[in-house]
């Protein structure tokens, strides 16, 4: 439902021009952000409203017009000001992290991939890591046409092991996205437990659009948020936005379907018969639904 009604909203812009539509991944991200503040707005100012209401009922002043009685902000219609994310929040590592790596050819005509430079951004499209990594074996091939990597950005890098242990730290207990995250973390020589990982080139409603196969984050990127990336030598600070923005379009169906899975795991590590009792009954009501 959330995919049909992107695409919609994609040919809506097409037709119209895409005057209102966002631009590239910044854009996007703008745009989450006011809609999510407006969001929070109105259900702060609905809550308000009912605590109003509830003084109201309670009060003794019944003689008093109702707006005099009523807290003075329940009144005001919400703005998308009213939510705004705030800079920390905005600029925190969160729970949820985008990475795209960029490699870099070893071995004969550069067929071994190397790990070049890494990017991390958080769940609001804020750069956690962004940094080149000094190549382990000689480089035969920069790949400089999609990588983007030359030599002078690998002379500045940082240590492997370094950048590996920062990245490490980072993903620790939290939700990876990414697009063919085997290859990153491959690259890296780091693992990340399944239940963790949110790949974009897995989802199987996104591979739908794809007749099956396994769709390019490109074709994804113009498909479902209008946008164009990879044109010529390759961001991995662009690409890591573009799959969080793909994710956060279709994170509440995402999660769901993840539900069952996260039960039996718990219920593998249950230590008791009345908790195991209970998410049995818990991945029971959710399968049902």
């Amino acid at each position: 439902r959330a995919l049909r009604l992107a695409m919609a909203v994609a040919d809506d812009n097409e037709r119209r021009g895409g005057s209102d539509a966002p631009r590239d991944e910044n854009d996007w991200f703008a745009k989450l952000d006011e809609d999510t503040a407006f969001e929070r707005a109105s259900a702060s100012h609905q809550r308000k409203r009912k605590h109003a209401a509830a003084k109201d009922a309670e009060s003794d002043d019944e003689d008093l017009p109702t707006d005099l009685v009523k807290a003075p902000s329940a009144n005001r219609r919400p703005t998308a000001s009213d939510g705004k994310i705030s800079k920390e929040k905005r600029e925190a590592i969160g729970k949820y992290l985008a990475i795209d790596c960029e490699m870099v050819g070893a071995g004969f005509k550069g067929s071994r991939s190397m790990l070049a430079r890494v990017s991390i951004v958080n769940y609001y499209g804020h750069v956690i890591l962004d940094t080149y990594v000094q190549p382990l074996e000689p480089v035969t091939d920069y790949r400089t046409w999609v990588s983007g990597i030359r030599k002078a950005d690998l002379a500045r890098g940082r240590p492997f092991k370094e950048v590996q242990d920062e990245v490490a730290a980072l993903l620790k207990d939290r939700v990876l996205v990414g697009h063919a995250i085997k290859n990153d973390l491959a690259a890296l020589m780091i693992s990340h437990p399944p239940l963790l990982i949110r790949d974009t080139s897995r989802y199987p409603e996104f591979k739908k659009l794809n007749r099956g196969a396994v769709p390019a984050l490109r074709k994804l990127a113009a498909s479902l948020l209008s946008i164009t990336i990879q044109e010529g030598e390759h961001s991995s600070v662009a690409d890591a936005k573009t799959t969080m923005l793909l994710y956060r379009k279709v994170k509440d169906e995402w999660e769901l379907t993840l539900a069952p899975k996260r039960y039996k795991v718990e219920i593998k590590k249950a230590k008791s018969k009345e908790r195991f009792a209970q998410l049995r009954k818990e991945i029971h009501e959710q399968q049902s639904q």
